[in-house]
């Protein structure tokens, strides 16, 4: 099988560097080609013109250099520099120039392309970890539903079925089906597709994913990354500054790449990635806040309070689940007559609020009375991660407790 070895750039020459010195350290590496974005604008003459410098210098390979007559931006870049490297091989892999593999890379994407090559349910091989909680199958890797794009690679039968098709997130929604594959593996998608129609963001990635998950295809990740992603310095387009998540396999650990011998998602997907694409849309949670404020408004009106509710159930304890404006109002009304044990979030940023503890669902004990879930647009995917028949017993949106407040009336 021939597969090649692509890299993109535009203006960043020591990140292009850096890039260019991990993939040296790989070994058999006889071809590379790389792809250099034309020129934006004259602030950026000075950076481009070092980067396509860089790329001259390359001694240790053969190069198969192209530069674009005038900028394309990056999905326009990436998506017909990989058709042309399709003109002549059966796979590819893709390096972005922020994406500094490790000494083990080509072993673990080369290996994988050919193990899975005619296993036609895998459609993407990623080299870059997930920072979530996968339980060990035994190797190295295990697959999962969506596509990672920091250090990736695909077959030609696979690639040629992208498609850009902004309708494709209409038809997902629509199959019940697809739907709930989609809020698993894509809902954050959703943005990046309306940001792609409103002109605010360019992503060749959003639709692949897409396309993958049009198809419930298998995509694989490795446990350690094998990719260290240098972007988050502000000085690219699409990573803007802040800190990276990965899990980095240490430079010095070379034990062969192991990969699974069955193709299935990791044992415990479901819970482990319910919550690591979310995104709802704004008109949806807006709505829910605006809705539920009024009727706490109503129910103020006719001298009632969920307050006095908890009180006629005889519950002087409870949990909330998630911070904003309406957690900060359940605070104040509850404050000295009905006890609030701790705030829950997936992912805590902060030890307390307001002296409040916060805890993860992990630590939710089995002895708490209620839970009352502020986001309520997000119960489906909250008992998907407690996965705890006696916790999601206790769990109430507040919309759903507003409402059987005023069933009762």
């Amino acid at each position: 099988m021939k597969i090649g070895i692509i890299v993109f750039a535009y203006n960043r020459s020591k990140h292009l560097k850096k890039v260019l010195d991990g993939l040296r350290k790989n070994k058999g590496i006889l071809k590379l080609y790389i792809f250099q974005d034309g020129l934006k604008c004259e602030e950026h003459r000075a950076e481009w013109e070092n980067t396509y410098n860089v790329i001259k210098k390359i001694d240790w390979c053969n190069v198969i250099f192209k530069q674009a007559p005038m900028n394309r931006g990056l999905a326009a870049s990436i998506i017909s520099g990989v058709n042309k490297v399709f003109e002549e091989n059966d796979a590819v892999i893709v390096l972005e120039d922020d994406c500094v593999p490790h000494s083990q890379f080509l072993e673990y994407m080369t290996k994988a392309l050919e193990k899975y090559s005619d296993c036609k349910k895998v459609y993407h091989i990623g080299a870059s970890s997930e920072p979530v909680d996968v339980i060990d199958n035994g190797t190295d890797a295990y697959f999962l539903g969506r596509i990672n794009s920091w250090g990736w690679g695909t077959w030609k039968d696979r690639w040629v079925q992208f498609s850009n098709d902004y309708k494709m997130l209409g038809k997902i929604k629509q199959d019940p089906e697809l739907n709930e594959w989609f809020e698993l593996w894509g809902e954050d998608l959703e943005a990046h597709i309306l940001g792609s129609i409103y002109g605010t963001t360019d992503t060749w990635a959003a639709f692949w994913a897409l396309t993958v998950i049009m198809k419930k295809g298998y995509c694989m990740s490795p446990y350690e990354s094998l990719i260290d992603n240098i972007g988050f310095d502000n000085s690219g387009v699409h990573c803007k500054a802040g800190k990276s998540m990965l899990k980095l396999r240490a430079k010095d650990k070379l034990s062969e790449i192991i990969l699974p011998e069955k193709v299935e998602f990791a044992q415990d997907y479901q819970k482990a990635f319910s919550v690591y694409y979310p995104w709802v849309n704004p008109w949806i949670k807006s709505n829910y806040y605006e809705n539920a404020a009024i009727d706490i408004l109503e129910l103020r009106q006719k001298k009632e309070s969920i307050l006095e509710w908890l009180k006629s159930k005889n519950i002087s304890n409870i949990m909330l689940w998630g911070k904003g404006r309406l957690c900060d109002y359940l605070i104040e009304e509850f404050a000295g007559k009905i006890s609030i044990e701790a705030i829950i979030e997936t992912v805590p940023s902060l030890k307390e609020y307001r002296n409040i503890p916060i805890i993860t669902y992990k630590d939710i004990p089995n002895d708490v009375r209620l839970i009352i879930i502020i986001p309520g647009y997000d119960i489906n995917k909250i008992k998907r991660i407690v996965d705890n028949t006696e916790l999601n017993s206790k769990l109430i949106p507040i919309d759903s407790l507003l409402f059987d407040m005023k069933k009762e009336q």
